[in-house]
């Protein structure tokens, strides 16, 4: 499980408010939601509400040695049963030979199969670019052509020419080694993190065939690790709140575009004691706010396979008590009365 915890900074919210700046907050909410509606509605017009097609390869390695075999697949995401399609391929943006959801390339070749591969349905939009790369090198480190994010399984190979034999297959991690192996290929880090960012190396003693020759041969790769979503904030609703008003508490995240689809969930605590459990709603509301509902409040998210989970830091809410509050305005109205009266007495007896 990979764990990320932000430091422990305490902000503090000081409430205190009337009921008609709260009304006049929650007006402007809800015109607000209305105007985004209306522009997320436009904007879906625009664009149709089209999801592109995604390139994957078979096996899942964005590299592989001259003479291997690979198939590239479209694979078009749809919830509706749809007649049978037409596909388009396109290597290094010019069209190539295939009319099938499956491109097969059977013994590859550098000059002829390495480049970006792109494909498309007939009246789709087509799909971002995805390297192969095809090299002449005899032992490479194979890793999958797609980002990799924190919380994904990653497995890396360390693969040779098919022409020679291998043996003695080590791993490194910045020049520290990680799994010696007599015969096992791959390294397998089932939840990466981002701390496990960093440049991957493999060797491997190759010799030919009548084992005249043998020597040692190395690939290496920098894994970057990129971030799933980011630390989660306690975000106030409305931001001055006194006894008795609703308020919202949400636990703001930033999911990265490219896996909009993860479902996340998120919990609440006050002073370390759980007020929601998780759930998939991102916000913790309570109708009417009591003075007990003051504390320290902290939000975590996690993924629905739990791999990958962040807390908040915390935010101090004070909850004021409503008739705490109309006592000090009738001090102070009196004491702005009683200085007025003075001052008119005053004025008119010079």
């Amino acid at each position: 499980m990979s764990m990320y915890k932000s430091s422990g900074n305490v902000k503090t919210l000081v409430t205190s408010a009337s009921q008609k700046d709260s009304h006049t907050f929650q007006v402007s909410a809800a015109m607000s939601v209305v105007l985004a509606t209306l522009l997320l509605s436009l904007n879906m017009g625009k664009s149709g509400g089209a999801i592109k097609p995604v390139v994957t390869f078979t096996p899942n390695w964005g590299n592989i040695i001259f003479y291997d075999s690979v198939t590239l697949t479209c694979d078009v995401p749809s919830t509706v049963p749809e007649e049978p399609r037409t596909y388009h391929w396109y290597r290094n943006q010019t069209k190539i030979e295939g009319d099938q959801q499956n491109l097969q390339i059977i013994g590859s070749s550098v000059e002829r199969d390495r480049g970006d591969y792109q494909c498309q349905t007939i009246g789709g939009d087509i799909s971002d670019p995805v390297f192969l790369n095809v090299t002449e090198n005899l032992v490479i480190l194979q890793r999958p052509p797609s980002a990799i994010y924190e919380g994904d399984p990653l497995t890396l190979r360390c693969h040779h020419c098919r022409l020679y034999n291998a043996i003695k297959i080590k791993f490194y991690k910045d020049d520290q080694e990680i799994k010696p192996s007599e015969s096992d290929s791959t390294f397998h880090i089932p939840n990466i993190t981002r701390s496990q960012s960093g440049r991957y190396k493999c060797t491997k003693q190759i010799r030919s065939r009548d084992r005249r020759h043998e020597i040692e041969l190395s690939d290496e790769s920098f894994i970057s690790v990129k971030e799933l979503f980011s630390p989660p904030e306690i975000k106030v609703t409305p931001s001055r709140v006194i006894e008795g008003d609703e308020m919202t508490v949400r636990c703001d995240t930033r999911l990265d575009p490219l896996r909009g689809g993860t479902e996340l969930h998120f919990a609440f605590y006050r002073d370390g004691r759980t007020v929601r459990g998780y759930d998939v709603s991102d916000t913790y509301r309570v109708p009417s706010f009591q003075l007990e509902d003051s504390g320290n409040y902290t939000c975590e998210v996690r993924t629905v396979s739990d791999n990958v989970w962040k807390m908040s830091d915390g935010f101090y809410i004070q909850i004021h008590d409503y008739t705490v509050q109309n006592i000090i305005r009738l001090v102070i109205s009196g004491f702005v009365l009683s200085a007025a009266v003075c001052f008119i007495y005053f004025h008119n007896k010079w």
